[in-house]
């Protein structure tokens, strides 16, 4: 049970002290391979110079694709709508081998740095630039969902503003990658790993322990309907089921794993395919470690507000504070242990930004500014790559008073870079499994994609920051014990399933595919691309064959008609020739 004024509880000096370690050991981490790599190449401030280890690649992967997507929106989805975000754990299993086996590959036989320059060898120019811009786009508000998660919890634990919070990451993540390029960054993300880790089991271990074993939290869990493992509804609406975590799922993690930048440069900093796919299989085994934590937590949180929610009671204002309350409701008598919690959430957030600005770096470099420049000296383009890593950084900043008006963290950061990825992961896959794919249809389906793609993630974002549209799978909550509304109620039931008919009209039901469950916004973008530009490929194959049997005929007409020609010229000579034999011959005998 809680009281409201136990809201908020605030940092001591040591949680300060330990957040501010945190930050610090990541700008040494920089400043170290920034001295190390005084006199490197480009290559090998990009990529390593392909001799990064095994381990520490596997440990960044996973750091920077879980980021507070999970730390904070896994937690909080389990807390509001059961445990079938759990399935979210087999689409990273089914992803791996895909990814390993069948993209991977591709880019390692070509030694290409930047991963869109399979686009250009399998297409052209163009649709490696348009592929380089649309990742730009995506990353630049993805990164600001990222930072501003995080940057709320901070606010409201260390009373610091949220956008100070999130300038404050921004600043620290764009020193030590722009200090240190691709070492400092898998070299952080390997510590923050460890400090994630350690900061979930502490709070599980706690949690635990307070609300009084295992046994209570799953009866807890289990009778309010939160266990749910086989929802195997077809319906694309619902927002979790066996199908659009799975399969969804599985889309949405290969867009990152199989043709990521941020991901791919980390598998080509390695010498050979099997270390990369190694690493591959091992940040498979931590990524799936994170998310059943997560989830764990969200169990844990709700079995100790089963009987008083601080959402419904008005004692938070948003989803995403249900975490850091938790954290300070469980940890706060302890100085220090909230301080290593956040810290572990603050390493998510930075893994991600640091991984998000050295991609987008490379990506710049590689497919906007080098092709143009060859010959470039190294110490000039590292220095290019720093302003270019600088420069994104503070329009990714500027974006984050947009996305402070999402519903959920996990909702929005999955819709978004769903979106948005779906157009990229397609055109990939056109180029590969389309042999008669060409550059027209690649560019037409791919840009297709994008904007049909983004006008339903804006419409849908919009119709749930209104209330048009809402979860049918959030569960129901209590207030039967909270102080705040003294005793007045015996059970006050939050109605979430919003979508009761008793609740609105038939008339008010939005328009299906803003209902459409987020996990599949990745599969419908490829498709899209897979379509139109099959169909758009076959069209003008068709139409070239066409334009050259056209050609071709006259051609052949031209060719029959110069051979006529010809034929009757050399039937005029020959029976001249005939006719001046037979005078010849009749002169002969004169």
């Amino acid at each position: 049970m809680m009281t409201s004024n136990s809201w908020p509880k605030l940092f001591t000096w040591v949680d300060y002290l330990l957040f501010a370690l945190t930050l610090l050991m990541s700008s040494l981490v920089g400043i170290y391979h920034a001295w190390r790599g005084a006199s490197g190449s480009t290559s090998d401030y990009l990529t390593g110079g392909r001799k990064m280890p095994i381990f520490p690649v596997a440990l960044s992967l996973a750091a920077s694709s879980i980021s507070t997507t999970n730390l904070l929106g896994g937690p909080t989805d389990v807390y509001m709508n059961g445990t079938m975000y759990l399935w979210f754990i087999s689409s990273v299993f089914l992803c791996t081998p895909v990814a390993c086996y069948i993209y991977l590959p591709i880019f390692h036989r070509l030694q290409v740095v930047s991963a869109n320059q399979y686009l250009e060898i399998r297409f052209n120019n163009v649709i490696r630039r348009i592929a380089s811009m649309l990742f730009v786009v995506k990353q630049l508000l993805y990164l600001s969902i990222v930072a501003f998660g995080p940057s709320l919890a901070l606010s409201q634990v260390t009373g610091i503003n949220a956008f100070a919070s999130v300038g404050i990451l921004f600043g620290v993540c764009t020193f030590y990658t722009a200090m240190g390029g691709i070492k400092a960054v898998v070299w952080t993300d390997t510590i923050q790993i460890i400090l994630i880790y350690g900061s979930i089991t502490m709070l599980l271990i706690k949690g635990v322990s307070d609300v009084g074993g295992l046994g209570i939290v799953w009866d807890r869990n289990y009778n309010s309907s939160r266990i749910e493992l086989f929802n195997v509804d077809t319906d694309p609406t619902t927002p979790h089921t066996v199908w659009s975590l799975a399969i969804g799922g599985l889309f949405y993690w290969l867009s990152w794993y199989a043709v990521d930048q941020t991901a791919v440069q980390r598998s080509l900093a390695m010498p050979t395919l099997r270390s990369a796919q190694i690493s591959m299989w091992i940040n498979m085994a931590f990524v799936c470690g994170i998310i059943f934590l997560c989830g764990c937590v969200g169990l844990v949180m709700y079995s100790r507000y089963f009987d008083c929610d601080p959402l419904t009671s008005l004692v938070i204002n948003k989803a995403d504070q249900i975490l850091p309350f938790y954290v300070m409701d469980v940890l706060g008598d302890y100085p220090g242990l909230p301080g290593l919690f956040v810290a572990g959430i603050l390493s998510g957030a930075l893994s991600t930004i640091s991984s998000v600005l050295n991609a987008v770096a490379l990506v710049v470099y590689e497919d906007f500014i080098r092709p143009f420049f060859p010959n470039m000296p190294d110490q000039t383009s590292i220095r290019l790559v720093k302003g270019v890593s600088l420069l994104f950084s503070g329009l990714s900043f500027s974006m984050v008073f947009l996305v402070a008006q999402v519903k959920t963290i996990l909702d929005a950061t999955v819709s978004f870079d769903g979106a948005v990825a779906g157009s990229i992961l397609g055109v990939f896959t056109l180029g590969i499994f389309v042999p008669f794919a060409n550059p027209i249809g690649a560019g037409v389906g791919m840009l297709t994609a994008f904007a049909l793609m983004m006008w339903l993630l804006l419409s849908a974002q919009v119709a749930k920051s209104s209330g048009v549209v809402h979860n049918s799978q959030m569960k129901s909550f209590s207030t039967d014990k909270c102080p705040a509304y003294n005793g007045t109620s015996d059970s006050f039931l939050l109605s979430t399933n919003l979508n009761n008919s008793s609740m609105f009209d038939e008339q008010e039901v939005p328009f299906i595919l803003l209902r459409i469950s987020y996990l599949w916004y990745t599969l419908i973008g490829m498709l899209i691309v897979l379509v139109l530009g099959t169909i758009v490929s076959l069209m003008f194959k068709a139409i070239s064959s066409l334009r050259s049997n056209t050609q071709l005929s006259v051609l052949e007409k031209m060719n029959d008609g110069a051979l006529g020609a010809a034929d009757l010229k050399n039937k005029s000579f020959t029976e001249s020739a005939q006719v001046n034999q037979v005078f010849a011959m009749d002169e002969f005998p004169q």
